[in-house]
């Protein structure tokens, strides 16, 4: 018997080692199917989505991306004669709720000024809490304060001010240095 004690030693220690991980295997399914105990109902979902500003949709029901919208409400706007003429059930065009228009999210704001001095114009622009890099920059661009978006980029991630931008609103000139707009962004207004 002394024999194969280390073999029924190592049988024992193995079926107690199997019927551990099945125990635990086990709790894990019923967690699992604890879940899908807490899933919410319809109004339960519509109604905590109402608190986020969000919208529920049916699987079926047709979205339009902003995109779409933009397009659709220009084509609204030139083909207004024809749609009259035409049916109004036609199966091509999504359903629009004619009441509810899609809301932008709020983007930083910006003004342009000229002081009375400087033949050079003044561009005020606000970085809003949450505003990465990228956007601070693509607002910028877009206001021709940065001359080289990509330049700016890379010197601003060599720089690592990824997390140093201060919210406020600042002023800058039209064409201005990116090491000017990088201290200004980096530094409370």
């Amino acid at each position: 018997m002394m024999k194969n004690r280390s073999f029924l030693m190592g049988l024992g220690i193995g079926i107690a080692a199997c019927a551990l991980i099945l125990k635990l295997a086990l709790i894990g399914q019923g967690a699992a199917e604890g879940n899908v105990k807490n899933l919410l109902s319809r109004t339960d979902l519509e109604e905590q989505a109402k608190t986020m500003n969000l919208k529920v949709y049916d699987v079926n029901e047709e979205v339009m991306t902003e995109e779409e919208w933009a397009e659709l409400k220009g084509e609204g706007a030139r083909s207004e004669e024809t749609e009259s003429d035409a049916a109004t059930d036609s199966p091509e065009k999504p359903k629009v709720p004619q009441n509810e228009t899609p809301e932008k999210p709020k983007q930083p704001t910006s003004e342009k000024t000229t002081e009375p001095t400087n033949s050079t114009e003044v561009v005020k622009y606000k970085v809003i809490q949450g505003a990465t890099l990228n956007d601070v920059a693509d607002h910028l661009s877009s206001l021709h304060v940065i001359q080289d978006l990509d330049a700016f980029l890379k010197e601003a991630n060599r720089q690592k001010i990824n997390r140093k931008i201060q919210t406020g609103t600042y002023e800058f000139q039209q064409n201005e240095s990116t090491n000017s707009i990088i201290k200004k962004i980096t530094t409370a207004p």
